[in-house]
Formats: C-alpha cells, structure tokens, sequence
C-alpha cells in the first residue's frame, strides 16, 4: 500500500495490531462434504497523515506483521482487485482513486479514460464516446440502466475537460460509483457466473482449492499457485 486510500496521502502508512482469527472454509468442489480448518490475520494500520485506520485481511495466515500492506483490502476498500478485470482498467482505477480527494476534475476524467479502455478492449474505437457506449451496450447485452450510468460518466468527463466550474466531490463519488456498478456488469458478475457453472460440473474426487465463507479463495503456502476455474 503506497498511499492512503481515505486522502491519498503518500507520507506513509504504519502497522498497529494484527489479529489471528480461525473459521472454516469448503472444497469447491460440491461433491465434497469436508470442512477444512480456516486460519487467517487482520491487520490493522494507521495513516500517518489523516490518522484514519485501514483494515486488511490476509486469509491465507502466510503474511507476517511486516507486510501487512500486502494483504487484502476490506476497508475502505478503494481499489478493484477481482482478477477478471483487465490490469489496464483495474491500474488506471487505482491511480484515479489516489486524486479522488484531492483533484475531482482530474478524477473524472480518469474514470472517462476508464471508459474509454473498456471499449477499446472490446474493439470499439470509432467514433465519439457517447457512440461507443451505445455500440459497447449492444454487444455485451447491457441493460439501458447501464448504458445510462456510463453516460453519466461521460457527461461529467466532459464537463470536467471543457467547464470552468469544479466537478463537485458528490459528483464524483457518483462517478466512482457508477464506474463500479459498470465494472460489475462487464466484468465481475459474468465471471461469478461462469464460476458457478464450473463448480456445479466439477467431477467427484477432483481436488480444488478450499474457499472461505464469504467465498474467497485460501492459496495457503502457494498450493495452488496459478489455479484457474
């Protein structure tokens, strides 16, 4: 963790408590009735600059207390870190999310350029942006909801370019707002999907990773290191 994610301030980020939890976690695979023991840390940090505190969850029970920044992000969760979003979109959130405090114009106008990167992935790249939703909508089947929360981003972005007025902070929370719901639609929802597809047609007997609770996955000691469902 570089910066904060509450003020984006960079001045550093310090560790200030960890706690070992244990719970159970499944097999993936639905034809296996075991529980597996659960062994996880919380850690808890401390901005140096706004003093706000951020939680993480390492739930492979692997990271020390000295890297704690490398565990998963529960709160405030500012940064979209499901694989199946492509690492051009998820780099250019990121950074976007570093200035959402800090310059709201410049925000979001990198959440456009989010946009704008969903639709070139999808080898949409003629024509204006507003164009190039209505085209991105009709080829992944997205609901005109959709479509109108993407406009939204648009039409901020725009005013963000070419205004002389700010883009208010709630303006941009909306955005960032939006962007996720979109990101869900393309990315995150079909991938839940075509995980339940596969685990409902899972062979008896093969193994899988085990998978806690609240559904993320335990790769505890690089056991399944590069699995893919």
């Amino acid at each position: 963790m570089k910066y904060c994610p509450y003020c984006g301030s960079d001045k550093g980020i310090e560790f200030r408590y960890m706690s070992k939890y244990e719970d159970v976690c499944f097999s993936q695979n639905l034809n296996d009735p075991y529980i597996y023991e659960h062994i996880g840390h919380m850690f808890v940090s401390e901005c140096q600059n706004c003093k706000r505190l951020i939680l993480g969850d390492d739930y492979g029970g692997e990271l020390p207390p000295s890297l704690f920044d490398k565990a998963e992000p529960l709160y405030p969760n500012s940064v979209i870190t499901n694989r199946y979003v492509p690492e051009e979109v998820r780099v250019t959130y990121e950074n976007a999310k570093r200035i959402q405090h800090l310059n709201s114009e410049a925000f979001v106008l990198s959440i456009r350029k989010c946009v704008e990167i969903i639709c070139k992935l999808n080898n949409i790249e003629k024509g204006g942006l507003a164009s190039k939703l209505k085209q991105l909508c009709n080829k992944l089947s997205l609901p005109s909801l959709i479509l109108e929360a993407a406009e939204c981003i648009r039409v901020v972005g725009n005013q963000a370019a070419h205004d002389i007025e700010d883009i208010h902070p709630i303006n941009a929370r909306n955005i960032d707002e939006f962007f996720r719901v979109l990101i869900e639609y393309i990315y995150i929802s079909p991938a839940k999907l075509k995980h339940f597809k596969y685990m409902n047609e899972i062979p008896e007997g093969k193994e899988t990773p085990p998978i806690t609770k609240d559904g993320r996955w335990v790769m505890q000691k690089g056991k399944y290191l590069g699995w893919e469902p």
